[in-house]
């Protein structure tokens, strides 16, 4: 889902930067690099996180939780689906895209993982992480990156905290559970409605 997801909003970014000549192999070599790239961070994090993902209801049956893969094994298959994704991207589509993909998984990898445990400002470095793709097909299509670029990476970063503040509240058992300080747990039902209505102005 979270591939599909993000690939979908690379997609639109990159349909809406091209001014309608689409060049389809370069949409092709970019769905596919950053399909690699985040199927490849996906399962780092799933690594780093079956402590957690074990705590919870909507993720405990993972593979890494439920025991059907070995953590090490997913440690490769991960790395494997990044350097392939990004050599992909950095080969066949530019190096600016290459870039743009690179700083997105820094920030759901090193910078996002570890804060979730540690903030209620995670939810925001996630949302920072999360609006990468639209920029990456942006940059594709468009061959730069430009003030369009910036407003289609602020939209994602507003529309998702309203998103996970959501989630955040219909799972907020869960979230407790594993002891994630996002802001649905240590605010009332209100605080948190008045920061998604926020975000979404």
């Amino acid at each position: 889902g979270i591939v599909y997801g993000n690939t979908l909003t690379a997609l639109a970014a990159f349909v809406f930067a091209s001014h309608g000549v689409l060049d389809v192999g370069m949409l092709i070599v970019l769905l596919v690099g950053l399909a690699l790239v985040i199927g490849g961070a996906g399962a780092l994090n799933n690594v780093i996180d079956k402590d957690i993902d074990a705590c919870m209801a909507r993720t405990r049956e993972r593979a890494l939780p439920a025991g059907i893969i070995a953590p090490r094994h997913a440690v490769v298959f991960g790395v494997v689906l990044e350097l392939i994704g990004l050599g992909i991207l950095y080969r066949l589509a530019s190096p600016l895209v290459c870039g743009v993909t690179a700083v997105g998984v820094v920030f759901y990898l090193g910078l996002y993982t570890p804060a979730k445990r540690k903030t209620t400002h995670s939810t925001l470095i996630g949302a920072v992480a999360g609006a990468v793709p639209p920029v990456a097909g942006y940059a594709a299509g468009a061959g730069t990156l430009d003030v369009l670029a910036l407003l289609l990476f602020l939209i994602l970063v507003f529309w998702q905290m309203v998103h996970f503040f959501a989630i955040g509240l219909y799972r907020v058992d869960d979230y407790r559970s594993a002891r994630l300080p996002i802001l649905p747990v240590h605010a009332e039902p209100r605080t948190v409605i008045h920061n998604m209505v926020v975000y979404a102005v």
